[in-house]
């Protein structure tokens, strides 16, 4: 799986550090990151922004999988930091910061792994800005998947009588900014080009974003 072998890369650089006689005769941390992302890449979910994945992972091995010598804590970090790499590139809402917790238990057969997901609303780094163009008020954003809207439940909330309750996503996908009008009533222009209803436009640093007539520019951090 093409998803599976970009998460070994992105692991075997994040574990350059660490030496592979700790893992002779054991699972090594690449074959373990191909187990969890292949469980990852079946759950992943559909929500009213698009595809999204759990945030955190309780991840089961047999002891015999690992050495005593290896750093369970420092092991998880690195499976969270590249998780969380992956699902920047691939455009997964994840709600909250990546966690991994490894769980030895000797009822799980050599070889496997078993996983249960959590999902735990949490902050996030901003990566982008939406700056309202009047008040200057600041909308940071922090996930790789949000909806924009008026409704209350919406990831950046636009209290005018103008929008919808579900007007439009942006997202990051393979290191580009993407905005998609939902189907809006007034409609989403990037710099006075009025977006297709269901067809993403791509977004850089310095557009003007109109949500009907709410109007905001658009800050990569």
């Amino acid at each position: 799986m093409k998803i599976a072998r970009e998460l070994e890369l992105r692991l075997e650089r994040l574990v350059d550090g660490l030496s592979a006689t700790l893992f002779r005769g054991c699972m090594h941390p690449v074959d373990l990151a191909n187990r969890l992302v292949r469980f990852i890449d079946l759950n992943v979910t559909n929500g009213k922004a698009g595809p999204e994945i759990a945030n955190q992972y309780t991840v089961r091995m047999n002891p015999s999988e690992i050495e005593p010598s290896v750093d369970l804590v420092n092991l998880e970090s690195e499976l969270a930091s590249a998780v969380t790499e992956t699902a920047v590139t691939h455009g997964w809402r994840i709600g909250g910061p990546i966690k991994i917790k490894l769980s030895l238990d000797p009822k799980v057969a050599t070889g496997g792994i078993r996983c249960t997901t959590k999902v735990a609303p949490g902050q996030l780094s901003a990566w982008c800005q939406l700056i309202n163009s009047r008040s200057g008020i600041v909308h940071n954003i922090g996930d790789n998947r949000v909806m924009i809207g008026r409704d209350m439940d919406a990831d950046v909330r636009i209290d005018h009588a103008k929008l919808s309750r579900w007007h439009c996503t942006l997202y990051r996908l393979e290191e580009k900014v993407w905005l998609r009008d939902v189907g809006s009533s007034n409609g989403t222009s990037i710099n006075s080009i009025r977006l297709d209803p269901q067809r993403e436009a791509r977004l850089q640093t310095g557009d003007i974003i109109s949500f009907g007539p709410a109007t905001f520019s658009f800050r990569m951090l």
